[in-house]
């Protein structure tokens, strides 16, 4: 009798197969139902990762265990020898009854190495190669200034809602940048930014003052007519220099037909300025079958763009479109850049949690939930620019610096134009002490497009630069034109704090040192202060307090917070005296930044 055969019966006779199949097949579920639930829970995003260890590791000591004992009725005993009779019986079973327990057990090894694989893979950081195959060229981009730029450029103005009862401007803003994301696609040509763009909308502006005012040769206007399933659209090219239409079309069509309408629009702007479009029409639109699913993802993007409390609401409305048409990226990709977004807007939460854990513990659940998204939407276009944005920004919140640069290399290498992935990849290096990259990177979203969060980051990197009075005129400037955002006066007030007023002999500063140090004070007393512009919990006001020691002691709060967005403080000049400290080397460490220096732009 072969050896092998023996080895087959006496594993059936232990019962080593059944267990495999057992084992493997409740394993599978176990991990699917915990990918599905443990976002929802708000548990750390390594728990999976940890739950897929320990039952791949278990595996094997399951399988001895079945070898070395057995259930009985009088309870486990060790598995005695088998006798000559018992192994012969098992052999001499027909095939139809001995080869189903080994299929069996194979397909439990099958789905519970397969199902692990599958959950590391997708929940591994973007590969560090990718990274080094795509920096080079895309950080340059972060240089070029529009007046250098020999391209062709355009600007598309918002499509005004024609539509009879007055409430589809939603949907003429969503074609709008429809529009204006297929022609950003052309690389022979420039178009300005949506914030830019949409700051004229009602505005009653000569275009030749616009196009000067935007530092653009061309404009695309146009309007939107939607009644039920109908649609007109209206479109027409104007050259910016004396205001005269250079094509202009009409079109009058169903509903259905809106993503071929966006193309063609696409293709007469080029063909008029006799740019190629070099690219397939699959590359300019991504339709979806459904168009009730279409309207939905309009109206998310609205109100993602909105941010805070709109946030959620956006959230909804991108999950009902992936509800009717859950292989369509875009939906997914906006998804995952709401879920991402919305961390940072605890007015957006259901509650908001008092303790700063349980703060965090909410903040990484919406991070993981904006993780699955993203990659859903780059399993269905691996090129969305979007979704390759949300993860590199999830992948930076958890200081998985490598993964998140590629992310965002990957999104540009697709979408060199993107303001977003510019702004977001600029964010990530400043959060890293690469100060002179980070600014060269957002100063191009800001050429991109000047929207009011640029502006904050941009004058954020200029202060980490140590280019206080740049910082300074540009958060003014940005105050003139958006007096309403919050963070732009946020921005400002820590500037004139920390350095004073322009011109002002230092009497301001000492003066505002002065209030820091009787907040100090009533923070060791055990009274809470009034409202301040940074939380008494991170070390900058300390230092701008004269309180090291404090401002030491606060330091691990930056590591152990999940607000990543905290971690350019860290870089400010005012932070340079802490440079050598053991703790602030600990905290580096922490956030996986050991050894790194702060890398300033030379004078």
């Amino acid at each position: 009798m072969k050896s092998y055969q023996q080895l087959f019966a006496e594993l059936k006779r232990r019962h080593v197969f059944k267990v495999s199949a057992i084992y493997g097949g409740t394993s599978f579920v176990v991990l699917q139902l915990a990918d599905i639930l443990l976002p929802a829970l708000g548990l750390p995003e390594w728990t999976i990762t940890f739950m897929v260890a320990i039952l791949v590791l278990a595996f094997p000591v399951a399988l001895l265990l079945a070898w070395a004992f057995e259930m009985t009725p009088e309870g486990v005993k060790r598995t005695g020898s088998a006798t000559s009779a018992e192994i012969e019986g098992i052999l001499s079973q027909p095939a139809s009854q001995r080869w189903p327990a080994g299929l069996l057990a194979l397909l439990g090894v099958v789905a519970l190495l397969g199902s692990g694989w599958w959950i590391g893979r997708r929940t591994a950081p973007v590969a560090e190669a990718d990274a080094r195959g795509t920096e080079a060229a895309n950080v340059s981009l972060a240089g070029i200034a529009p007046s250098e730029d020999d391209r062709s450029s355009i600007a598309v103005l918002p499509f005004t809602d024609m539509s009879s009862a007055g409430d589809q401007e939603y949907f003429g803003d969503g074609m709008t940048e429809e529009i204006l994301n297929t022609l950003a696609k052309i690389r022979e040509l420039r178009v300005a930014g949506r914030t830019s763009a949409f700051a004229y909308k009602g505005e009653n502006e000569d275009l030749r003052k616009i196009g000067r005012e935007l530092g653009v040769e061309y404009l695309v206007e146009g309007s939107v007519r939607k009644e039920g399933d109908e649609l007109r659209i209206t479109a027409q090219l104007i050259d910016a220099a004396d205001g005269s239409h250079v094509w202009s079309e009409s079109y009058d069509r169903r509903l259905e037909n809106v993503f071929q309408i966006q193309e063609e629009i696409a293709e007469s702007i080029a063909t008029a300025l006799r740019v190629p479009l070099g690219l397939d029409a699959s590359e300019l639109v991504q339709p979806t079958a459904d168009l009730e699913a279409y309207d939905l993802y309009l109206a998310g993007r609205a109100r993602m763009r909105e941010r805070y409390g709109s946030l959620k609401e956006a959230i909804r409305l991108f999950e009902a479109a992936i509800a009717r048409d859950s292989t369509w990226a875009p939906a997914w990709a906006g998804l995952a850049e709401s879920l991402e977004l919305i961390g940072w807007y605890p007015s957006a939460w259901d509650e908001t949690p008092a303790d700063p854990e349980d703060r965090n513990t909410v903040i990484r659940g919406f991070w993981r939930r904006s993780e699955t998204a993203a990659r859903r939407a780059l399993e269905l276009d691996p090129d969305n620019a979007s979704a390759n944005v949300a993860l590199g920004s999830v992948l930076r919140n958890r200081r998985q610096w490598k993964g998140s640069e590629a992310a965002y290399l990957q999104a540009l290498a697709g979408d060199p134009e993107n303001p977003e992935a510019y702004q977001q990849y600029g964010d990530m290096l400043t959060q890293m002490g690469r100060i002179q990259e980070g600014r060269r990177a957002v100063e191009r979203a800001v050429q991109l497009d000047r929207a009011p969060v640029r502006i904050v980051w941009h004058g954020n990197v200029l202060e980490a630069d140590d280019r206080i009075a740049e910082a300074r005129r540009v958060i003014e400037e940005g105050l003139a034109e958006y007096p309403d955002y919050d963070d732009l006066h946020r921005a400002y007030l820590r500037i004139i704090t920390l350095y004073g007023e322009p011109a002002d002999n230092g009497e301001a500063r000492l003066a505002v040192v002065d209030s820091l140090r009787r907040v100090a004070a009533q923070i060791r007393a055990g009274r809470r202060p009034g409202s301040t512009w940074i939380s008494v919990r991170y070390p900058l006001i300390w230092m701008a307090a004269g309180e090291r020691d404090s401002a030491i002691a606060r330091l691990p709060n930056v590591a152990e917070d999940a607000a990543v967005i905290v971690l350019h403080l860290l870089w400010l000049p005012i932070m340079d005296p802490l440079r050598d400290d053991p703790v602030y080397l600990a905290t580096l460490r922490a956030m996986n930044l050991e050894g790194r220096t702060v890398d300033r732009t030379p004078r």
